[in-house]
């Protein structure tokens, strides 16, 4: 079946005659009458039949029709979000990052926008786990991601800054009143840790093996917000990245004394095997040009970094 059939028809359909239908598109009546004719003879009925000098739907023109309009409809909905998605002025970039980093991330899609005028330009961004992001960046469903340096030769990147690790403890807790805590003392406290897979997990595993420590771990979440809500209950304390709107209601944050903490530098990254959108290209390239923006955003927001 030929698509430029299908168009024909719903022309011819709507005029309910083939000069007037030509005309409108612009081809011979010859061109536009042969194409009907091999149609039909395709599908083996007649769609139009005689109305003095026009011509109408026969009952199997009237049942094919709708189909051949939602078909066109269809397709032409496809085209306009096709070209959106790949116009850098307005298309659409599929973003992800860290919980985390969710204020920053909000914070850069604003500032591009602003600064380079593309204010038609789509974010749809999502906050994601480590497993989730390493996922989504190397099967391309994602086009850039936020997070801590995917090793594989694949993926491109471009440093963003530090985000240091902290104590979340109680407000009310004794340890609220210090300014800062060792790993030893937070080792005795019930600890809110992440879960399994997690990539803090794996790195704070690592830190108390290292320091023959065993914590108390009284629960595990996939994310920092579940977490903060534990620690503000009273369940434990937790070691996690900074809060970037500053210590959540009922929990204070403590300094970690210890140069070894986990770095936890983050980056843009991308897949360099995979098809980047113009619009997700230029972001790209913005961020690259602008260097270091979550050390801006910091810098910016008055953020400790220790």
């Amino acid at each position: 079946m030929n698509l430029q059939w299908l168009y024909y028809f719903s022309v011819i359909a709507e005029e309910e005659h083939f000069t007037k239908a030509a005309d409108k598109i612009h081809v011979s009546q010859s061109s536009l009458s042969h194409a009907m004719k091999d149609m039909e003879d395709e599908l083996g009925v007649e769609l139009f039949e005689k109305k003095g000098r026009n011509v109408k739907l026969t009952k199997y023109g009237e049942i094919f029709l709708p189909h051949v309009q939602r078909t066109l409809s269809d397709l032409d909905a496809g085209i306009t979000t096709l070209k959106e998605f790949v116009d850098p002025n307005v298309g659409t970039i599929t973003f992800g990052g860290f919980q985390s980093v969710g204020q920053f991330a909000t914070d850069l899609m604003i500032r591009y926008q602003s600064e380079t005028n593309r204010l038609d330009v789509k974010f749809q961004y999502s906050s994601e786990s480590w497993p989730n992001l390493q996922k989504g960046i190397l099967d391309g469903t994602m086009d850039l991601i936020v997070s801590t340096k995917i090793d594989a030769p694949q993926i491109g990147s471009t440093f963003l800054g530090t985000h240091c690790l902290i104590a979340l403890v109680p407000v009310k807790h004794r340890l609220a009143q210090r300014e800062k805590v060792t790993f030893e003392e937070l080792a005795k406290e019930n600890f809110i840790a992440f879960s399994a897979k997690s990539q803090i997990r794996e790195q704070l595993n690592e830190k108390f093996k290292e320091l023959n420590l065993t914590p108390n771990i009284v629960a595990a979440t996939p994310n920092d917000l579940i977490a903060y809500s534990l620690v503000a209950a009273g369940h434990g304390i937790a070691v996690l990245p900074y809060p970037l709107a500053g210590a959540p209601f009922g929990t204070k944050i403590v300094r970690i004394d210890d140069a070894t903490v986990p770095k936890r530098n983050l980056y843009l990254q991308w897949n360099k095997e995979r098809y980047m959108p113009p619009a997700a290209e230029y972001f790209k390239n913005y961020v690259i040009r602008s260097e270091d923006v979550f050390d801006q955003y910091r810098a910016r927001n008055g953020i400790k970094v220790y």
